[in-house]
Protein backbone atom coordinates (compact mmCIF):
# COMPACT_ATOMS: atom_id res chain seq x y z
CA UNK A 1 0.00 0.00 0.00
CA UNK A 2 2.58 2.55 1.07
CA UNK A 3 4.67 3.08 -2.13
CA UNK A 4 1.64 3.88 -4.33
CA UNK A 5 0.02 6.05 -1.69
CA UNK A 6 3.29 7.84 -0.99
CA UNK A 7 3.68 8.55 -4.71
CA UNK A 8 0.16 10.00 -4.99
CA UNK A 9 0.64 12.35 -2.04
CA UNK A 10 4.15 13.44 -2.97
CA UNK A 11 3.01 14.20 -6.52
CA UNK A 12 0.16 16.31 -5.14
CA UNK A 13 2.58 18.27 -2.95
CA UNK A 14 4.86 18.84 -5.94
CA UNK A 15 1.85 20.16 -7.87
CA UNK A 16 1.13 22.51 -4.94
CA UNK A 17 -2.32 21.07 -4.31
CA UNK A 18 -1.40 21.21 -0.63
CA UNK A 19 1.90 21.78 1.23
CA UNK A 20 1.65 18.69 3.41
CA UNK A 21 -0.68 16.05 4.77
CA UNK A 22 -1.24 13.32 7.34
CA UNK A 23 -2.90 10.08 6.26
CA UNK A 24 -3.92 7.25 8.54
CA UNK A 25 -5.70 4.08 7.44
CA UNK A 26 -7.01 1.35 9.72
CA UNK A 27 -9.04 -1.84 9.56
CA UNK A 28 -10.51 -2.52 12.96
CA UNK A 29 -7.66 -2.34 15.50
CA UNK A 30 -5.04 -2.83 12.79
CA UNK A 31 -3.28 0.34 11.63
CA UNK A 32 -2.49 -0.21 7.96
CA UNK A 33 -0.83 3.09 7.15
CA UNK A 34 0.24 6.16 9.11
CA UNK A 35 2.44 8.79 7.52
CA UNK A 36 3.12 12.51 7.47
CA UNK A 37 4.11 14.22 4.23
CA UNK A 38 5.58 17.55 3.18
CA UNK A 39 5.69 20.75 5.18
CA UNK A 40 3.18 22.96 6.95
CA UNK A 41 3.66 26.03 4.73
CA UNK A 42 5.73 24.92 1.73
CA UNK A 43 9.11 26.71 2.05
CA UNK A 44 7.70 29.87 3.68
CA UNK A 45 9.18 31.37 6.81
CA UNK A 46 8.05 29.44 9.88
CA UNK A 47 7.30 26.27 7.94
CA UNK A 48 8.39 22.88 9.29
CA UNK A 49 7.96 19.23 8.33
CA UNK A 50 4.47 17.87 9.01
CA UNK A 51 4.32 15.54 12.03
CA UNK A 52 2.04 12.54 12.40
CA UNK A 53 0.30 13.99 15.46
CA UNK A 54 -0.22 17.49 14.04
CA UNK A 55 -3.55 19.17 14.69
CA UNK A 56 -5.58 20.41 11.72
CA UNK A 57 -8.57 22.70 11.33
CA UNK A 58 -11.16 20.02 10.58
CA UNK A 59 -13.60 22.45 8.93
CA UNK A 60 -16.80 20.66 7.90
CA UNK A 61 -15.79 17.39 9.51
CA UNK A 62 -17.26 19.21 12.53
CA UNK A 63 -20.65 18.59 10.91
CA UNK A 64 -20.31 14.86 11.46
CA UNK A 65 -19.49 15.25 15.14
CA UNK A 66 -22.58 17.45 15.47
CA UNK A 67 -24.69 14.92 13.53
CA UNK A 68 -23.41 12.11 15.76
CA UNK A 69 -24.38 14.03 18.89
CA UNK A 70 -27.85 14.55 17.43
CA UNK A 71 -28.19 10.82 16.76
CA UNK A 72 -27.11 10.03 20.32
CA UNK A 73 -29.96 12.26 21.51
CA UNK A 74 -32.23 10.44 19.05
CA UNK A 75 -31.20 7.12 20.60
CA UNK A 76 -32.01 8.54 24.03
CA UNK A 77 -35.50 9.57 22.89
CA UNK A 78 -34.73 13.26 23.37
CA UNK A 79 -34.75 14.16 19.66
CA UNK A 80 -37.26 13.17 16.98
CA UNK A 81 -36.15 13.25 13.36
CA UNK A 82 -39.62 14.05 11.97
CA UNK A 83 -40.21 16.89 14.39
CA UNK A 84 -39.97 20.48 13.21
CA UNK A 85 -36.64 22.12 13.97
CA UNK A 86 -38.68 25.05 15.28
CA UNK A 87 -40.05 22.79 18.03
CA UNK A 88 -36.58 22.90 19.56
CA UNK A 89 -35.69 26.43 18.38
CA UNK A 90 -38.55 28.81 19.14
CA UNK A 91 -36.95 31.69 17.21
CA UNK A 92 -36.75 29.74 13.95
CA UNK A 93 -39.19 31.01 11.33
CA UNK A 94 -38.82 27.98 9.01
CA UNK A 95 -41.43 25.85 10.78
CA UNK A 96 -41.77 23.27 7.98
CA UNK A 97 -38.13 22.20 8.19
CA UNK A 98 -37.71 18.93 10.08
CA UNK A 99 -34.64 17.70 11.93
CA UNK A 100 -34.30 14.95 9.31
CA UNK A 101 -34.09 17.62 6.59
CA UNK A 102 -31.18 19.28 8.38
CA UNK A 103 -29.29 16.00 8.71
CA UNK A 104 -29.79 15.06 5.06
CA UNK A 105 -29.26 18.55 3.63
CA UNK A 106 -32.66 18.84 1.98
CA UNK A 107 -34.16 21.59 4.16
CA UNK A 108 -34.50 24.03 1.26
CA UNK A 109 -32.62 26.64 3.32
CA UNK A 110 -30.00 28.41 1.22
CA UNK A 111 -28.75 31.25 3.39
CA UNK A 112 -25.08 31.99 2.72
CA UNK A 113 -23.40 32.66 6.04
CA UNK A 114 -20.04 34.18 5.11
CA UNK A 115 -21.48 37.50 3.79
CA UNK A 116 -23.26 37.97 7.13
CA UNK A 117 -20.13 37.92 9.27
CA UNK A 118 -19.71 41.71 9.30
CA UNK A 119 -22.84 41.85 11.46
CA UNK A 120 -21.17 39.74 14.14
CA UNK A 121 -22.77 36.87 16.01
CA UNK A 122 -25.98 38.81 16.75
CA UNK A 123 -26.62 39.78 13.14
CA UNK A 124 -25.70 36.36 11.82
CA UNK A 125 -28.00 34.55 14.24
CA UNK A 126 -30.86 36.96 13.47
CA UNK A 127 -30.55 36.16 9.77
CA UNK A 128 -30.48 32.41 10.50
CA UNK A 129 -33.60 32.59 12.66
CA UNK A 130 -35.45 34.54 9.94
CA UNK A 131 -34.38 32.35 7.00
CA UNK A 132 -37.06 30.68 4.92
CA UNK A 133 -36.63 27.74 2.51
CA UNK A 134 -36.15 28.58 -1.15
CA UNK A 135 -37.38 25.07 -2.03
CA UNK A 136 -40.04 23.01 -0.24
CA UNK A 137 -38.28 21.00 2.50
CA UNK A 138 -37.55 17.47 1.32
CA UNK A 139 -37.75 18.33 -2.38
CA UNK A 140 -34.18 19.36 -3.32
CA UNK A 141 -30.84 18.41 -1.80
CA UNK A 142 -28.33 21.20 -1.30
CA UNK A 143 -25.29 21.00 0.94
CA UNK A 144 -25.31 24.17 3.04
CA UNK A 145 -23.73 25.24 6.33
CA UNK A 146 -26.97 26.54 7.80
CA UNK A 147 -28.31 22.99 8.14
CA UNK A 148 -25.51 21.91 10.47
CA UNK A 149 -25.42 25.25 12.26
CA UNK A 150 -29.11 24.80 13.16
CA UNK A 151 -28.54 21.17 14.11
CA UNK A 152 -25.85 22.32 16.53
CA UNK A 153 -28.27 24.84 18.02
CA UNK A 154 -30.82 22.06 18.51
CA UNK A 155 -28.28 19.77 20.17
CA UNK A 156 -27.25 22.55 22.55
CA UNK A 157 -30.87 23.48 23.30
CA UNK A 158 -31.86 19.90 24.17
CA UNK A 159 -28.79 19.37 26.33
CA UNK A 160 -29.13 22.74 28.00
CA UNK A 161 -25.45 23.58 27.68
CA UNK A 162 -23.08 25.21 25.16
CA UNK A 163 -22.40 23.20 22.02
CA UNK A 164 -18.71 22.67 22.72
CA UNK A 165 -19.56 21.15 26.10
CA UNK A 166 -22.25 18.90 24.57
CA UNK A 167 -20.02 17.55 21.81
CA UNK A 168 -17.24 16.91 24.31
CA UNK A 169 -19.59 15.08 26.69
CA UNK A 170 -21.48 13.04 24.09
CA UNK A 171 -18.82 12.33 21.45
CA UNK A 172 -15.25 13.45 22.10
CA UNK A 173 -14.77 12.09 25.61
CA UNK A 174 -16.55 8.74 25.07
CA UNK A 175 -14.45 8.08 21.93
CA UNK A 176 -11.18 9.15 23.58
CA UNK A 177 -10.76 12.01 21.10
CA UNK A 178 -8.64 13.74 23.70
CA UNK A 179 -6.91 16.24 21.40
CA UNK A 180 -9.96 17.36 19.44
CA UNK A 181 -11.51 20.65 20.51
CA UNK A 182 -12.93 24.02 19.59
CA UNK A 183 -10.84 27.16 20.15
CA UNK A 184 -7.52 25.42 20.89
CA UNK A 185 -5.45 26.83 23.72
CA UNK A 186 -2.48 29.07 22.76
CA UNK A 187 0.03 26.48 24.00
CA UNK A 188 -1.21 24.08 21.28
CA UNK A 189 -0.30 26.49 18.49
CA UNK A 190 3.08 24.86 17.70
CA UNK A 191 1.22 21.59 16.99
CA UNK A 192 -1.42 23.22 14.76
CA UNK A 193 -1.03 23.50 10.99
CA UNK A 194 -1.91 26.96 9.56
CA UNK A 195 -4.76 27.16 7.05
CA UNK A 196 -4.53 30.43 5.13
CA UNK A 197 -3.31 34.00 4.92
CA UNK A 198 -6.62 35.86 5.20
CA UNK A 199 -6.10 39.07 3.24
CA UNK A 200 -9.76 40.04 2.83
CA UNK A 201 -11.23 40.22 6.33
CA UNK A 202 -9.10 39.20 9.31
CA UNK A 203 -5.82 40.25 7.66
CA UNK A 204 -3.65 37.66 9.39
CA UNK A 205 -2.32 34.14 9.15
CA UNK A 206 -5.08 31.82 10.31
CA UNK A 207 -3.15 29.63 12.71
CA UNK A 208 -5.02 28.13 15.63
CA UNK A 209 -8.17 30.13 14.88
CA UNK A 210 -11.03 28.69 12.86
CA UNK A 211 -10.81 29.22 9.11
CA UNK A 212 -14.57 29.32 8.46
CA UNK A 213 -15.73 32.94 8.62
CA UNK A 214 -19.16 32.32 10.10
CA UNK A 215 -17.84 29.98 12.79
CA UNK A 216 -15.24 32.64 13.62
CA UNK A 217 -17.98 35.28 13.89
CA UNK A 218 -19.82 32.97 16.30
CA UNK A 219 -16.81 32.79 18.60
CA UNK A 220 -15.19 29.72 17.08
CA UNK A 221 -17.90 27.24 18.10
CA UNK A 222 -20.60 26.15 15.64
CA UNK A 223 -22.33 23.02 14.44
CA UNK A 224 -20.87 23.29 10.95
CA UNK A 225 -17.21 24.19 11.62
CA UNK A 226 -14.72 24.98 14.35
CA UNK A 227 -13.23 21.71 15.56
CA UNK A 228 -9.47 21.10 15.46
CA UNK A 229 -7.93 17.68 15.86
CA UNK A 230 -5.35 15.07 14.78
CA UNK A 231 -5.82 12.10 12.46
CA UNK A 232 -5.59 9.55 15.27
CA UNK A 233 -8.67 11.00 16.98
CA UNK A 234 -10.64 10.76 13.76
CA UNK A 235 -9.79 7.07 13.45
CA UNK A 236 -11.43 6.68 16.85
CA UNK A 237 -14.45 8.55 15.54
CA UNK A 238 -14.81 6.23 12.56
CA UNK A 239 -14.71 2.99 14.54
CA UNK A 240 -18.30 2.83 15.82
CA UNK A 241 -19.58 3.80 12.38
CA UNK A 242 -17.89 0.70 10.96
CA UNK A 243 -18.76 -1.62 13.82
CA UNK A 244 -22.50 -1.21 14.25
CA UNK A 245 -22.15 1.57 16.80
CA UNK A 246 -19.85 -0.39 19.13
CA UNK A 247 -16.82 1.19 20.78
CA UNK A 248 -14.49 -0.62 23.16
CA UNK A 249 -17.04 -3.15 24.31
CA UNK A 250 -20.03 -0.86 24.70
CA UNK A 251 -22.75 0.47 22.44
CA UNK A 252 -21.91 4.08 21.60
CA UNK A 253 -24.76 4.31 19.05
CA UNK A 254 -27.63 1.92 18.53
CA UNK A 255 -26.89 -0.48 15.69
CA UNK A 256 -30.20 0.41 14.02
CA UNK A 257 -29.30 4.11 14.19
CA UNK A 258 -25.97 3.51 12.46
CA UNK A 259 -27.79 1.56 9.73
CA UNK A 260 -30.34 4.36 9.34
CA UNK A 261 -27.67 7.05 9.13
CA UNK A 262 -25.79 5.09 6.43
CA UNK A 263 -28.96 4.47 4.41
CA UNK A 264 -29.65 6.70 1.41
CA UNK A 265 -32.05 9.43 2.54
CA UNK A 266 -32.04 11.20 -0.83
CA UNK A 267 -33.55 8.52 -3.08
CA UNK A 268 -35.73 10.28 -5.64
CA UNK A 269 -34.52 13.73 -4.55
CA UNK A 270 -32.51 15.67 -7.11
CA UNK A 271 -29.64 17.93 -6.03
CA UNK A 272 -29.64 21.66 -6.65
CA UNK A 273 -27.00 20.97 -9.33
CA UNK A 274 -29.30 18.57 -11.17
CA UNK A 275 -27.55 15.35 -10.07
CA UNK A 276 -28.83 12.37 -8.15
CA UNK A 277 -26.56 12.07 -5.13
CA UNK A 278 -26.68 9.60 -2.27
CA UNK A 279 -26.66 10.95 1.25
CA UNK A 280 -27.37 9.56 4.70
CA UNK A 281 -28.01 11.34 7.98
CA UNK A 282 -24.98 13.61 7.95
CA UNK A 283 -22.87 11.31 5.79
CA UNK A 284 -22.16 11.56 2.07
CA UNK A 285 -22.55 8.16 0.44
CA UNK A 286 -20.62 6.70 -2.51
CA UNK A 287 -19.49 10.11 -3.80
CA UNK A 288 -17.25 9.97 -6.84
CA UNK A 289 -15.87 13.46 -6.31
CA UNK A 290 -13.74 12.31 -3.35
CA UNK A 291 -14.11 8.51 -3.16
CA UNK A 292 -12.70 7.63 -6.57
CA UNK A 293 -14.35 6.92 -9.92
CA UNK A 294 -15.93 3.72 -8.59
CA UNK A 295 -16.72 4.23 -4.90
CA UNK A 296 -17.03 0.95 -2.99
CA UNK A 297 -20.67 0.00 -2.35
CA UNK A 298 -21.77 1.32 1.02
CA UNK A 299 -18.83 3.71 1.35
CA UNK A 300 -19.49 6.82 3.38
CA UNK A 301 -17.53 9.92 4.24
CA UNK A 302 -17.27 13.66 4.54
CA UNK A 303 -14.90 16.41 3.46
CA UNK A 304 -13.81 19.75 4.89
CA UNK A 305 -13.05 22.92 2.96
CA UNK A 306 -9.56 23.27 4.43
CA UNK A 307 -8.48 19.96 2.85
CA UNK A 308 -9.73 17.31 5.23
CA UNK A 309 -11.62 14.06 4.65
CA UNK A 310 -12.81 10.93 6.42
CA UNK A 311 -14.00 7.83 4.54
CA UNK A 312 -15.36 4.50 5.71
CA UNK A 313 -15.63 1.31 3.63
CA UNK A 314 -17.85 -1.15 5.52
CA UNK A 315 -17.11 -4.11 3.24
CA UNK A 316 -13.47 -3.98 4.36
CA UNK A 317 -14.04 -2.50 7.82
CA UNK A 318 -11.64 0.19 6.62
CA UNK A 319 -11.33 3.82 7.65
CA UNK A 320 -9.15 6.45 5.99
CA UNK A 321 -8.36 9.85 7.48
CA UNK A 322 -6.79 12.43 5.17
CA UNK A 323 -5.80 15.78 6.69
CA UNK A 324 -4.20 18.60 4.74
CA UNK A 325 -4.25 22.39 4.55
CA UNK A 326 -5.03 22.81 0.86
CA UNK A 327 -6.16 26.40 1.52
CA UNK A 328 -2.59 27.49 2.24
CA UNK A 329 -1.45 30.06 1.29
CA UNK A 330 -4.81 31.01 -0.30
CA UNK A 331 -8.10 29.22 -0.90
CA UNK A 332 -8.08 30.16 -4.59
CA UNK A 333 -7.30 26.70 -6.05
CA UNK A 334 -10.58 24.80 -6.50
CA UNK A 335 -11.30 22.04 -3.95
CA UNK A 336 -11.90 19.44 -6.66
CA UNK A 337 -8.12 19.01 -7.06
CA UNK A 338 -7.73 17.93 -3.45
CA UNK A 339 -10.88 15.81 -3.64
CA UNK A 340 -9.49 13.99 -6.67
CA UNK A 341 -6.30 13.20 -4.76
CA UNK A 342 -8.41 11.92 -1.86
CA UNK A 343 -10.19 9.54 -4.23
CA UNK A 344 -6.90 8.33 -5.68
CA UNK A 345 -5.56 7.74 -2.17
CA UNK A 346 -8.62 5.67 -1.27
CA UNK A 347 -8.26 3.55 -4.40
CA UNK A 348 -4.61 2.96 -3.49
CA UNK A 349 -5.47 1.52 -0.08
CA UNK A 350 -8.32 -0.76 -1.18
Amino acid sequence: MSPMLDHIINEAIAAQIFPGAVIQVASGDHLLHAAAYGNTMYADSGSRPVALDDIYDLASLTKMVTATAALILYDAGELRLERSAAYYLAKLAATEVQVRHLLSHCSGLDLRLAPLCSGGATGLRAAVWAAQPVHPPGSISAYTNINSLLLGEIVAAIAGMPLDHVLSELVLQPLAMTRTCFCPAPELKPQIVPTEWDTTWREMLLHGVVHDESAYALGGVAGHAGLFGPASDLLHFMRPWLEGGAWQGRQFLHEATVALALQDQLAGIISVGGNMLKGGLGWMLERRNFMGSTPPPGSFGHTGFTGTAIIGVPSQNLAMVFLSNRTYPQRTPPPYRHQAVTGEALMAVL
